[in-house]
């Protein structure tokens, strides 16, 4: 069986968990899952911190900030409690947005993902 790759993103670790779970559903059935699939699956259940929905949903709402994905899916697989911390995954950015933007960046995060 061949692949070919139509579309690249920077997708959160919480989705990517999500799209191997349907993968492996689908071929569960008819296939034996890899080892590899099987043990990235386990790291991601250990390093997701929230659930997909909350995850989608977060991330279609930074898209409104006007962050990158690759920004948007670091803050997302870290959640990052103080300004210095998010300031940090900031590196991608042409512009760094003001500490207000990033203040309601860290509220939104908080709300919607109960971090451990």
């Amino acid at each position: 069986m061949s692949y070919e790759i139509i579309e690249f993103r920077d997708i959160p670790n919480v989705i990517a968990k999500k799209i191997l779970k349907e993968y492996t559903e689908k071929i569960s059935s008819y296939d034996i899952i890899p080892e590899l699939i099987r043990s990235t699956l386990e790291y991601l259940d250990n390093v997701s911190k929230c659930d997909d929905k909350a995850v989608e949903d977060m991330y279609n709402t930074l898209k409104s900030f006007k962050l990158k994905d690759i920004t948007i899916s670091m803050i997302l697989n870290i959640l990052p409690r103080s300004l210095d911390e998010l300031r940090t995954l900031l590196t991608f950015e042409e512009t760094v947005p003001e500490d207000s933007v990033l203040n309601k960046i860290l509220e939104f995060i908080n709300q919607n993902c109960q971090q451990p």
